[in-house]
């Protein structure tokens, strides 16, 4: 909305039906970071982009479920529009291996 600032994460409002999830911030990051480095390079930043979100709930010590979904930019409305939701039919074991994976490596990306 101002020229040369740009605001992400958690000092926005998101998108209708975007999660305020660390995944989301991630991505948001990056394509930031992108656009950033496009400006300085005097070339135009991506115009589109999609972000996923992908997050597990743990239901017991051993089962969990988890969510995902993927959000696009829609550039004649300037904001995201939410594209896919989809949600584990039910909680398992192997969900919970899952989320475990996922978190090291969304915690590998974020933290280093």
């Amino acid at each position: 909305m101002v020229k040369g600032i740009h605001v992400l994460g958690d000092a926005t409002l998101p998108a209708a039906a975007m999660p305020k999830s660390g995944q989301m911030a991630n991505s948001q990051a990056k394509i930031c970071a992108a656009a950033l480095i496009a400006l300085l390079r005097q070339r135009a930043p991506a115009s589109s982009f999609v972000l996923t979100n992908t997050g597990y709930s743990f239901v017991s010590d051993q089962e969990a479920i988890h969510f995902s979904s993927t959000h696009r930019y829609d550039a004649r409305r300037r904001t995201m529009v939410a594209e896919t939701s989809v949600v584990s039919p039910a909680r398992s074991e192997l969900e919970a291996k899952n989320g475990w994976n996922w978190a090291r490596s969304i915690w590998a990306d974020t933290l280093g």
